[in-house]
């Protein structure tokens, strides 16, 4: 089974993923492959496979791939080969992907749940991006608009006002999506 979480950047998205994988050992992330930079705090497989463009690219064109997007400048995507063995292994996987990805999973894998996360209103997604200390806030809203509209392509979604609550909501929803598969989070 693979989780999907997506919604617009400052949504919280990686909060949510973060918490359901520190309570979750049946859970694991589906690391995403990308040519943005590293920021502080972060390294090589965590939260993503940083390369170069041209490895990317390079990706791409030897089919390694199963689906990516260039967002913002950078391009994202997911490894085929890694997310086979993943889905192998038993594990229930989680991964924040955007709104063009999760529709390209969705038609080739069975197993998909989708979540989209909104923000009360567009002014608590700023406002929240402003206390993340985003440099790039306009660049981030270009999106908002288009990723709403294709939020109506997700089974779930949920307005994260109160993470306490959207984490409790999504804690049910998966427990039961992974007992109607037979598979065990714990």
């Amino acid at each position: 089974m693979l989780i999907i979480m997506s919604g617009s950047a400052g949504v919280g998205k990686n909060t949510i993923i973060n918490r359901l994988l520190a309570e979750y050992a049946n859970l694991e992330l589906m690391t995403t492959v990308s040519t943005r930079e590293m920021r502080k705090g972060e390294s090589q497989g965590k939260p993503y496979f940083f390369v170069s463009r041209e490895e990317f690219e390079r990706m791409i064109a030897d089919d390694e791939m199963v689906e990516y997007s260039a967002i913002h400048g950078n391009l994202y995507g997911t490894n085929k080969k890694l997310l086979e063995e993943k889905l192998k292994s038993g594990k229930v996987l989680i991964k924040d992907i955007d709104v063009e990805g999760t529709l390209k999973l969705i038609k080739i894998l069975p197993d998909v749940v989708p979540f989209y996360l909104k923000p009360k209103n567009k002014e608590q997604l700023i406002e929240r991006l402003i206390e993340r200390g985003e440099k790039e806030i306009e660049l981030r809203l270009k999106r908002y608009d288009y990723e709403e509209k294709m939020s109506k392509h997700y089974k779930y979604v949920l307005i994260n006002d109160n993470l306490e609550e959207t984490l409790a909501s999504i804690k049910e929803i998966i427990l039961r999506e992974a007992k109607q598969r037979g598979l065990r989070l714990f």
